[in-house]
């Protein structure tokens, strides 16, 4: 399609005739991520001109936010058959809540924390000591901490993007932004996709793990007798994924459950749908009473 036919179909978004609103959206729709540019633009141009038109504003806010979604949704899926980058899908999650985030601000982000931490030789510290310095520097010198519990379910405490500007998250975010930071300095930590609470593991071996990290309390330590105390006391049975290094998709699994819920909290129906949508992108759902948080 020309640039010239783009334009032609955008003009008659705000066409009154409901059947030739139905065909352009149609047609905008089967054309796809392509038009996002031209489409954002004339949105921008035509809240910018003061002369504001009820109607072709309404279709703009129907119809631009569904083609970011798709492109969204598609990108994720994308992820899960190529790289699996963690770095990647943090920005990708984070689009949920600022659709027009730049890839290079948030890596310079990631990248200006990541050398606040102190170079130091994994062979020249034991695994505890390696956790030690890495925690000081995560959650003393950047200032990392978890959201208050009342704030767990807002949207943008499921953006990596916002963890890293407030230095905040929920359970999932926080761990997430703990590992990525952790696997870029060479240390051996995974997400271990345990109910309520995500948490992470410090595995040299990942048939065997050294210990357990809890981000939400400033990276303490932990043994494997204390998940089976919590799995008591919320009344599951232990199954091995419960205790074991757990993959990216996994990861993100668990964040997009999250996300999904803290949408539907705020009755945020289109959104929600939208992380739902995600979610089946990434394959099987989770199992082992991994509730929708």
């Amino acid at each position: 399609m020309s640039e010239t036919e783009i334009k032609a179909l955008i003009r008659l978004l705000d066409d009154p005739d409901e059947s030739v609103y139905k065909a352009v959206r149609k047609k905008i729709i089967a054309y796809g991520a392509n038009i996002l540019p031209d489409l954002t633009k004339a949105w921008q141009d035509a809240k910018a001109s003061g002369n504001v038109n009820a109607l072709l504003m309404s279709r703009f806010e129907k119809i631009v936010p569904l083609l970011q979604s798709n492109l969204l949704v598609g990108l994720i899926d994308e992820w899960k058959d190529n790289s699996r980058d963690l770095r990647h899908i943090a920005w990708l999650v984070s689009r949920f809540e600022s659709f027009t985030l730049d890839k290079q601000k948030f890596d310079d982000a990631l990248d200006a924390l990541r050398d606040m931490i102190p170079a130091y030789g994994t062979d020249n510290f034991s695994p505890l000591e390696q956790i030690r310095i890495f925690n000081n520097s995560f959650f003393y010198r950047m200032g990392f901490k978890p959201v208050p519990i009342s704030d767990y379910y807002n949207p943008n405490n499921c953006s990596p993007d916002h963890v890293i500007s407030s230095k905040s998250g929920n359970p999932v975010s926080l761990a997430l932004v703990y590992l990525m930071l952790a696997k870029e300095v060479g240390l051996p930590v995974y997400g271990v996709n345990l109910p309520k609470n995500f948490i992470l593991a410090y595995s040299d071996d990942k048939q065997k793990v050294d210990f357990y990290i809890n981000p939400m309390s400033n990276g303490a330590v932990f043994e494997r007798q204390e998940i089976d105390r919590f799995l008591q006391d919320i009344n599951l049975r232990p199954e091995q994924q419960f205790y074991a290094p757990c993959d990216a998709i996994t990861i993100i699994k668990r964040l997009l459950c999250r996300l999904e819920f803290s949408y539907r909290n705020k009755k945020d129906t289109t959104r929600s749908d939208v992380a739902l949508r995600a979610y089946k992108a990434l394959g099987e759902p989770l199992t082992g009473h991994i509730d929708w948080e």
